[in-house]
């Protein structure tokens, strides 16, 4: 859930975009190649030659799924027209003292960077995703 309000607290997301970069950020394996990658184009070369991401979305979608429930229930965040927005600006911030979270947190501007002028499309064609 955290991973999820850190990203909303940078820019309001569409749930496909959400989702993806989440799932790179809370994995273990696609942060080391985010933080190998120089752009999301080696980014996406390296997850392609491994065959990473498609596995990883399904198995991540229940927890995502959940997260997104608990928060908008707890109206941290609001849902319209398929884009995720921060509600509550309160929600904990910092890395809660948990090196996991500051590992995310420091990749969370560092991959919305190296995406920022990708749509959710582009992006989930450039990793070989089918929706």
């Amino acid at each position: 859930m955290v991973c999820i309000v850190r990203l909303l607290k940078k820019r309001n997301i569409d749930m496909a975009l959400s989702y993806l970069l989440s799932t790179i950020l809370i994995d273990n394996q696609l942060s080391v190649i985010l933080n190998k990658s120089q752009d999301f184009e080696q980014f996406s070369k390296y997850v392609i030659e491994l065959g990473l991401i498609s596995r990883k979305l399904n198995s991540f979608a229940p927890y995502f799924i959940n997260a997104i429930v608990i928060l908008k229930q707890s109206n941290v965040i609001n849902i319209s027209e398929g884009f995720l927005q921060l509600n509550d600006q309160s929600f904990p911030d910092g890395d809660l003292g948990s090196i996991r979270l500051r590992k995310i947190s420091n990749n969370v501007d560092f991959l919305l960077d190296i995406c920022k002028n990708l749509s959710s499309k582009e992006m989930y064609n450039k990793l070989n995703i089918q929706l």
